[in-house]
């Protein structure tokens, strides 16, 4: 990240907000998702070598309790574990949960619920130093916040991709590794076992997260790639056909063998929660798919933000 990180602004921490209540409140109705995909298995061997990665830009990849992926970050001298969550708008979000940290205090944010109402409140800090994947920025901005308003389970943060402007990156959750490097993409990759997607530009407000198009149950869309959410939602615009299941729990419906076309790939995904999807305005098609961790852990996901790519192959 040059400089500084973008400040967070209200309206994206309510995205976020809305988020992580979604997340852990998901979190009590267990189902397991299951992926079917044409794909041959790729293994960390297979990526690590293939995609130019060198032994020193290969760091843990640590899965947290309920599913999303965590990474060692330092901040002014203290070491703490960050959410990779590329659904984190602007710079990172430090909790009262993680260790004391020397930081400057430049405002008071409100943060809102989903609805508009008033949620708490957060302070918006600088830190000296944040070293992450083996990256120093300096000077860089976050906010500081009370693990309570957004989980009921404690946490430290989350780190977003602000970071990793200039960098590409690697995640494969089932090997517990994750790659980071300025190198370029390869030139080529196996077809068998990558498929190449690119990245829709995000409504400016939401800064740099994930989007690609899709085909989603026979309807043109977009699907909405966010590594801090722990499942994954279809939007009721798009289950016309598909058979669902009803349970107990904040999440009635789950829809069964919802198929989603990527890339010129058709991926067929099992226990799919329904929920109407609002990412707000500025994309040109319907979001009908937010793909959480339990979904994209079955992958090995790169993440270029430099050529707006996203490229998955299946996890071995």
């Amino acid at each position: 990240m040059p400089g500084s990180a973008v400040r967070l602004t209200v309206t994206n921490r309510l995205l976020k907000a809305a988020l992580w209540s979604i997340c852990i409140c998901a979190a009590a109705q267990t189902t397991k998702t299951t992926l079917s995909t044409a794909l041959d298995p790729t293994s960390f061997t297979q990526w690590s070598h293939e995609l130019g990665y060198r032994a020193s830009e290969l760091y843990p990849l640590v899965p947290g309790t309920l599913g999303c992926p965590f990474v060692e970050a330092d901040l002014s001298g203290v070491k703490v574990s960050l959410m990779l969550d590329t659904g984190t708008a602007r710079g990172f979000v430090i909790t009262n949960h993680a260790p004391s940290i020397p930081h400057r205090v430049e405002h008071r944010s409100e943060e809102l619920n989903a609805d508009g109402s008033h949620r708490g409140e957060s302070l918006d800090i600088r830190v000296e130093t944040m070293s992450v994947l083996g990256k120093v920025s300096k000077d860089a901005s976050g906010s500081l916040s009370d693990w309570h308003m957004f989980s009921s389970e404690p946490f430290d943060g989350t780190v977003g991709l602000d970071f990793f402007l200039d960098r590409r990156l690697t995640l494969d959750y089932r090997a517990g590794r994750i790659g980071a490097t300025a190198s370029p993409l390869p030139e080529r990759l196996d077809s068998k076992r990558y498929v190449t997607l690119e990245l829709v530009d995000p409504p400016r407000s939401q800064g740099h997260t994930l989007y690609a198009r899709a085909v989603v149950n026979r309807r043109e869309a977009i699907v909405y790639f966010d590594t801090g959410y722990n499942v994954s939602f279809i939007d009721p615009a798009f289950v016309e056909g598909i058979a669902g299941v009803e349970r107990s729990g904040k999440f009635k419906m789950f829809r069964k063998a919802v198929p989603m076309e990527l890339g010129g790939r058709t991926f067929v995904l099992d226990d799919i929660r329904e929920s109407r999807i609002d990412r707000g305005h500025g994309l040109d098609r319907p979001v009908a798919m937010i793909l959480g961790s339990d979904v994209l852990s079955r992958f090995v996901i790169t993440i270029d933000l430099r050529a707006g790519k996203l490229i998955l192959a299946e996890a071995e």
